[in-house]
């Protein structure tokens, strides 16, 4: 499987998992309903399956219209091998954020945002820097 296989992949798989999960609620409610006495209902709750499937179907609809816009709109790329980088996240030890490519897996940086507790770096000398000169001849 080619890594932008593997993308699509990690990005759809929400979408059937809350389509079957609606598939197999409706499923479990109509065999539910056949049931003799007070747990069957099926007077009560006639519709049950079929608004359980619909709203399975459209979980699954809506988490794949957002996928769909995710990959329309992405604003970034892996260097590595062209795929969509998921989220930003806070890395180890408060070094920036980072974000993971859907594809391969690899870490990437992201430079330009820093974590909100990073603290810069204390000094080791107090003193000023010495001044320097150059070293081109004058003109």
């Amino acid at each position: 499987m080619s890594y932008t296989g593997r993308m699509y992949v990690r990005m759809f798989l929400p979408c059937g998992v809350w389509l079957a999960g609606g598939s197999v609620a409706a499923a479990v409610a109509r065999a539910a309903q056949s049931m003799p006495g007070s747990f069957g209902m099926t007077s009560l709750y006639s519709n049950l399956p079929a608004w359980l499937f619909v709203t399975g179907a459209t979980a699954a609809l809506l988490l794949g219209m957002v996928q769909v816009g995710r990959l329309r709109f992405r604003d970034r790329d892996c260097y590595v091998c062209g795929c969509l980088l998921g989220a930003e996240r806070t890395a180890r030890g408060g070094l920036g954020r980072t974000r993971r490519c859907l594809g391969c897996g690899k870490v990437h940086g992201v430079n330009h945002r820093l974590a909100p507790h990073l603290r810069p770096l204390a000094r080791a000398v107090d003193e000023p820097a010495p001044v320097a000169t150059s070293v081109r001849s004058s003109p």
